[in-house]
């Protein structure tokens, strides 16, 4: 029998920072990742227990729709009829019998049910055991994918059904089944080399110096991709402006977009920054760059990493970008536009754990309007001849391919412009146009599209 776990051990206070996450989670609108911050900013848990925190929390949030289904399988009254904390501990248990791959399932179980009966008493720890110890070791009576697919599929990698049934009816079955199962992977976590520290050679150098081990990837240079966990030592080269945390995929628009030295830049929805720090070391910091958003708080997030980066050339303005873009006529206007819109976030689902269970089916509704509203804000601080690069990090065409377009059809001064010379040839859809499929490209989902004004 494993020894039971005294009160106060280590294990047990895991799980409950993990129960008092997934509380507030239910309980507020915040993201997974503010209220992790907050629980773990107090905690005096060693960093290796914070880990476990955080992994946890993010199982239980992609994980939440298939723990619910199955719990409600096994259970012989509802779920919700349990005891809200005994409810929550059971289901972060159930993601960890799904997600947690290394981890002994009987040792899985043995924690959990030694947690309830400690808490709870010798009552509610046997149905813990019964409960748990069925989920662990029979096949799990998941919907028959015969009778009703979308829902089997819904329930087996963890999406809310209408999410699957829009995929489904998009692509078919092959390609939904292989954007879930990547929404359900550990993120990778990826070092942007700051340009302005020296060359790739400097980057790798300080990489090795620091022991922090990475691989490399050809389409993106200056990115480096974590092999291990986020250690002290790749926080300290974030710390000092050597690098910063940001996927691969960001870099597309900015690309797309070829800022260069000496001239104009607006990005107009900027904060928290990572595009905006980019497209400054991108131009040696030697080109004038106005960030502007509406959250004055994310607008200091940004400020903090253009310290942090050592950067000179980057100015703030807390705006609406509508109304900003009111004052942009004549003079005023920018040689280059970057809009990354308010969208879905449908194609970082892998990266915001719980992003799945907060969007509604309404939601387009209301950011589609918003989006063609900014696109066009976006437009008038174009120079003639100047370039727009609209992107999201959403693979939703309405709004993608769908905004671009009913925005060309109504301008006909500005069109498509070809894509700069360099970017990964099988992330280009059309000339002018970027689009990742993350299970093929290993990155995030983007979109983004480069929009000239003709002269």
């Amino acid at each position: 029998m494993p020894e039971k776990r005294p009160a106060g051990h280590p294990e047990s206070a895991v799980d409950a920072a993990v129960v008092r996450v997934v509380s507030a989670w239910e309980n507020s609108t915040h993201t997974l990742d503010f209220l992790l911050d907050r629980e773990l900013g107090k905690s005096r848990l060693d960093p290796g227990r914070k880990a476990q925190v955080t992994e946890r929390s993010a199982n239980w949030a992609r994980g939440q729709g298939a723990v619910r289904w199955l719990l409600s399988q096994v259970l012989s009254r509802s779920p919700e009829s349990l005891p809200p904390p005994l409810r929550r501990l059971l289901e972060v248990t159930v993601a960890r019998l799904l997600f947690e791959e290394r981890t002994p399932r009987a040792l899985i179980v043995s924690q959990a049910v030694d947690q309830v009966k400690a808490e709870y008493g010798p009552q509610l720890g046997g149905l813990a055991n019964a409960v748990l110890r069925k989920l662990a070791s029979e096949p799990l009576p998941w919907p028959d994918p015969d009778q009703d697919p979308a829902g089997h599929l819904a329930s087996v990698t963890s999406h809310p059904l209408w999410i699957i049934q829009r995929w489904l009816a998009r692509w078919g079955a092959e390609r939904t089944r292989a954007q879930a199962d990547w929404d359900n992977q550990r993120p990778a976590l990826w070092l942007r080399w700051n340009r302005l520290r020296g060359d790739l050679e400097a980057a790798a150098e300080r990489l090795s110096q620091a022991q922090v081990e990475v691989e490399a990837d050809p389409r993106f240079p200056g990115y480096f991709r974590l092999t291990g966990a986020f250690y002290p030592a790749a926080h300290e080269l974030v710390q000092a402006g050597d690098f910063s945390v940001q996927d691969p995929s960001a870099s597309l628009a900015v690309r797309l977009l070829d800022p260069q030295p000496g001239t104009a830049i607006l990005d107009l929805c900027a904060a928290p920054g990572g595009k905006t720090t980019l497209m400054a070391e991108w131009t040696g910091d030697r080109a004038g760059i106005m960030a502007v958003d509406l959250s004055r708080h994310r607008l200091k997030q940004l400020t903090a990493a253009v310290k942090r980066l050592g950067l000179m050339g980057v100015q703030t303005n807390a705006a609406d970008g509508r109304e900003f873009a009111r004052h942009c006529t004549g003079g005023n206007c920018f040689d280059a536009v970057l809009l990354d819109v308010p969208c879905s976030g449908f194609g970082v689902l892998q990266r915001r754990a719980d992003l799945r269970w907060r969007r509604r089916p309404e939601d387009l509704d209301h950011l589609v309007p918003l989006q063609k509203e900014l696109i066009r804000a976006a437009a008038a601080c174009v120079k003639q001849g100047g370039s727009l690069v609209y992107s999201t990090c959403s693979i939703e065409p309405e709004e993608n391919e769908d905004i671009v377009g009913d925005f060309l059809a109504g301008n006909a001064d500005f069109a498509l412009d070809v894509s700069p010379r360099g970017l990964p040839a099988e992330l280009v859809a059309r000339p002018g146009e970027i689009s990742t499929f993350s299970p093929r490209d290993r990155i995030d989902g983007v979109y983004a599209a480069r929009i000239i004004r003709r002269t």
